[in-house]
């Protein structure tokens, strides 16, 4: 899934090395984040928060820093005593992107959306694709608005905007490299990675079934306006730096999947089957309560085997997990929306044990909940 034309070697290997000073010494943090946020300033995106606050390692503590350096080394079959950057500047991206990926997680979860726009000029000086990451439980949108461009997926390379204005939506766990269309002109995207709200799963969970995803073509202009002013309405807001920012990206994030969700064909042949359907909603209704297999498959209609079955295949997930995802979700929102006790939180999302429910929180997020909390106010 990458594509070595275009790399600008110098950039990647000085980053690299700035970035394994910035994991083995707390000194070398702010030269790195210096290097990086000058190296953004050439590429030109903008993002709705600063990237020198999501590649900040000072969220690490000395430990944890040495840990990822050596896993992330060892994923690529480095040691500190054989790196050669410069010999192999595709393994130095690669480096950055892991990097970049685990720390990207940590902030999106703190922070529930980021939002960005990428334009990627026909006849760049220096070539850099961009990753793009949508870590368990968060979701992606894309919006080409002016330009094609591809993205390098695991289930096959997808071409967004080769046909007019283009939206994207990919699923939990989707990483994927954008990068330009060779002899194509300039490309301008927009990305939303976001964690979404209770009330927004309804919206997404059809979504995107093939795989590769699928584009969806925005034909009317008008629409396709729409898209681009909401989203950069969503990154001036953000830079105003008031105090609702996160809710007014939010609102204006909602607004833009409920026309999505007007805008997809319907096709019967491609649609969940209704026993999942009933025991989608079942759960929606119910996920506070405590229930088993068997409740949900009665509500569903169908045999505990059989709808379990069908469950995983068309929702990727057994139906117990599923619903402490949908737990988790609420509760995420309830930690940085609410000043309210964890042990309150627990409760209020189905779990009689505060330590249980933190135990699982940790499983099914990679936090803890008042590290999350905790995140939240940094």
């Amino acid at each position: 899934m990458t594509d070595d034309a275009g790399i600008a070697p110098d950039a990647l290997v000085s980053l690299a090395r700035a970035l394994v000073a910035a994991l083995l010494s707390e000194d070398a943090e702010l030269a790195f984040v210096e290097e990086t946020r000058q190296f953004v300033d050439q590429l030109g995106d903008t993002l709705t928060l600063p990237v020198t606050e999501m590649i900040s390692i000072d969220q690490l503590d000395q430990s944890a820093r040495r840990e990822l350096l050596d896993a992330t080394l060892a994923e690529l079959g480095l040691t500190l005593d054989t790196l050669d950057w410069q010999a192999e500047p595709v393994l130095a991206r690669d480096f950055q992107h892991r990097i970049w990926s685990h720390l990207y997680q940590r902030f999106l979860t703190a922070h529930q959306v980021v939002s960005s726009h990428i334009e990627l000029p026909a006849t760049p000086a220096q070539e850099y694709p961009r990753p793009l990451f949508s870590p368990p439980d968060s979701w992606l949108l894309l919006f080409a608005e002016r330009g094609a461009c591809r993205l390098l997926h695991a289930g096959g390379d997808i071409v967004l905007g080769s046909s007019g204005p283009a939206l994207l939506l990919l699923p939990p766990e989707s990483d994927v490299v954008l990068q330009r269309i060779s002899g194509a002109g300039s490309c301008s995207v927009f990305s939303s990675a976001f964690f979404p709200p209770q009330r927004w799963m309804p919206w997404l969970l059809e979504a995107d079934s093939v795989s590769p995803p699928q584009p969806l073509q925005v034909s009317e202009p008008r629409i396709a306006g729409y898209f681009a002013e909401s989203f950069r309405r969503i990154i001036d807001i953000a830079h105003a730096g008031g105090r609702q920012g996160r809710a007014l990206h939010l609102n204006l994030l909602e607004h833009m999947l409920l026309l999505r969700e007007e805008l997809v064909p319907r096709d019967d042949t491609t649609r969940l089957d209704r026993r999942v359907l009933a025991a989608r909603d079942f759960l929606l209704a119910h996920y506070q309560e405590k229930t088993t297999v068997e409740q949900v498959a009665r509500a569903a209609g169908a045999a505990p085997s059989t709808l379990t079955a069908l469950f995983k295949s068309q929702m990727g997930e057994n139906i117990m997990r599923w619903r402490d995802q949908l737990r988790m979700g609420r509760a995420r929102e309830l930690l940085q929306g609410t000043e309210w006790p964890i042990k309150v939180i627990a409760a209020e999302v189905g779990y009689d044990d505060p330590m249980f429910f933190s135990r699982r929180f940790k499983q099914l997020t990679g936090w803890s909940p008042s590290q999350l909390r905790g995140g939240n106010n940094r």
